[in-house]
């Protein structure tokens, strides 16, 4: 496989490790830099990686930096990059085959030296899945703008506008929507519905599970918005199925 790999200084260590890792198991690479620890801008050195990467010189393409984050930002602006921010084995495995990562943006100061090799093997064996995930990697890939559940219309009201609905003919409550969708990232999960959202924030863990920090019964309605309130069992109910994938663990504040 042919890899694309660059760095700032604060990802130099581990770009350099990776680089020995990747041409002891046989695989082809071109450093974009930098080469050293002295201080540099990091987007002067990742989007050429990202650009190779999409103009299909190179099959996918690595990149680093102290926490990973703007580089990822940095390679996402080239069409046709996905370039998914990894931490762990489980997010480097996800990212494959889920999402068919083409870039994988490491964070050195997030990242123990034990750990980035696994990451980096995890991420370059996985094999895409391909089935409903390669319709979503389309709409990504897609320029035109994407319709969905929640698009606006005269006609059509947004999702949060039917929780006034009085109750079902059997005379139960109706659930106040069924749309509804999760972000997970590296510091905390959204939980969206509609133009509405609602943020726990994450403590990534290296050796240790994440902890997701979420509202205690008692102080729910005084944290949340008001959209949220008297909803902490719906919410959570639907928040924590989506996130069986990871190790991590909820803790009340």
């Amino acid at each position: 496989m042919k890899i694309a790999i660059g760095s700032d200084h604060a990802g130099f260590r581990y770009k350099e490790q990776i680089k020995k890792f990747l041409n002891e198991n046989g695989h082809e690479f071109h450093d974009f830099g930098t080469h050293s620890d002295d201080a540099v801008d990091y987007p002067l050195y990742i989007r050429p990686v990202a650009e190779a990467v999409a103009r299909g010189e190179s099959d996918r393409g690595i990149i680093l930096g102290g926490s990973g984050n703007g580089e990822a930002m940095v390679a996402n602006r080239i069409p046709g990059i996905r370039c998914a921010l990894c931490w762990n084995l489980e997010s480097a495995l996800f990212a494959r085959k889920h999402n068919d990562a083409n870039m994988l943006s490491l964070g050195e100061r997030m990242i123990s030296p034990e750990q980035v090799l696994d990451i980096v093997k995890t991420w370059l064996e996985t094999p895409f899945d391909g089935g409903r995930h390669l319709r979503r990697i389309k709409q990504i890939d897609q320029k035109q703008p994407l319709t969905g559940p929640f698009d606006q219309s005269p006609k059509s009201k947004r999702p949060s506008e039917n929780h006034e609905s009085a109750g079902q003919k059997d005379g139960t409550e109706k659930p106040a929507t069924e749309k509804f969708d999760l972000l997970i990232s590296f510091r905390y999960i959204k939980y969206i519905e509609g133009k509405n959202s609602l943020d726990f924030k994450v403590d990534p863990g290296l050796k240790t599970p994440s902890i997701i920090h979420i509202p205690s019964p008692e102080s729910w309605n005084s944290e949340v918005p008001e959209w949220a309130q008297n909803r902490r069992k719906e919410i959570l109910d639907r928040v924590k199925p989506k996130c069986s994938h990871l190790k991590c663990e909820w803790r009340e504040y």
